[in-house]
C-alpha cells in the first residue's frame, strides 16, 4: 500500500509535464495563414508618362550599386504606337554609377516589339568614364515635374510656332541635366533644329520653361 502511495504523486508530476508541453489543452492549433507572393504590378496599356516608367526601372536598377543615379530619360516613338502630349509607349532610361563607373541603360515599353517585351527590360551596361561638364547625373530628389506637365508648359511657350507649323511633329523628348543648368531640364524639340525647328527647355524642378 505504501509503494502505491508513493507512486501516485510521481505519475501526477510526469502528467502535468506532458500537459505543459502540449500546451495543457488538446486543441489542434489553427493552421498558419499562407502568405502569397507579392503580385508584380500590371503594365499598362498606351501611352504613358516618364516618371510611370522611371519609377518600375528604378526598382530594378537600383540593385546594382547604392550610388545610383540617372543620366537620362528619352521618350521613344514605337512604329504602329501612338504617343503625345508627353506621353510615349517607350521610354529609355540610363543609369550610372559612379563607384562601378557603369552605366545601364532600361526600357520600358507597354507594347511589345522587336525584341522587347512589354514592361521593363534590361538592355545592359557599359563603362561610363563619369559626369562631364556637358552630361551630369541627378538623383530622385532633384526632380519632380512629370513629362506631361513639362510637355504643357514647352507647348504653351511655343504657341505662336506651333500655330505656324502645326504639322511639326515633336522628334526629341527627353530629361537630362549639364553642369550650366541649375536642374534636369526637360528638353522638347520641334521639327528639325537645322531647319527651322523649336525647342524648348522646362525646369523639372518647377515646372517652368528655362530662359527666354
Amino acid at each position: 500500500m505504501l509503494k502505491a502511495l508513493v507512486s501516485i504523486p510521481v505519475c501526477s508530476a510526469a502528467l502535468a509535464g506532458i500537459l505543459m508541453l502540449a500546451g495543457c489543452s488538446d486543441s489542434t492549433p489553427p493552421p498558419e495563414a499562407k502568405t502569397e507572393a507579392p503580385k508584380k504590378p500590371a503594365v499598362p496599356d498606351g501611352p504613358i508618362t516618364a516618371l510611370t516608367a522611371y519609377y518600375d526601372l528604378y526598382k530594378i536598377a537600383r540593385t546594382i550599386a547604392p550610388d545610383l543615379q540617372a543620366a537620362s530619360i528619352t521618350g521613344n516613338e514605337v512604329a504602329g504606337a501612338k504617343s503625345g502630349d508627353g506621353k510615349y509607349v517607350q521610354w529609355t532610361v540610363v543609369f550610372v554609377s559612379a563607384s562601378k563607373r557603369q552605366a545601364s541603360t532600361f526600357i520600358y515599353t507597354t507594347v511589345a516589339h522587336d525584341n522587347l517585351l512589354k514592361g521593363a527590360n534590361n538592355s545592359g551596361s557599359q563603362p561610363w568614364g563619369g559626369a562631364t561638364r556637358d552630361a551630369t547625373p541627378f538623383s530622385n530628389g532633384d526632380f519632380s515635374v512629370d513629362s506631361d506637365a513639362a510637355y504643357k508648359a514647352a507647348a504653351d511657350k511655343a504657341a505662336d510656332w506651333l500655330a505656324k507649323n502645326a504639322t511639326k511633329p515633336v522628334t526629341t523628348f527627353a530629361l537630362g541635366q549639364s553642369a550650366q543648368l541649375p536642374a534636369p531640364m526637360w528638353y522638347v524639340m520641334w521639327g528639325d533644329k537645322k531647319a527651322g525647328g523649336y525647342a524648348v527647355y522646362v525646369n523639372a524642378a518647377t515646372g517652368k520653361v528655362f530662359g527666354k
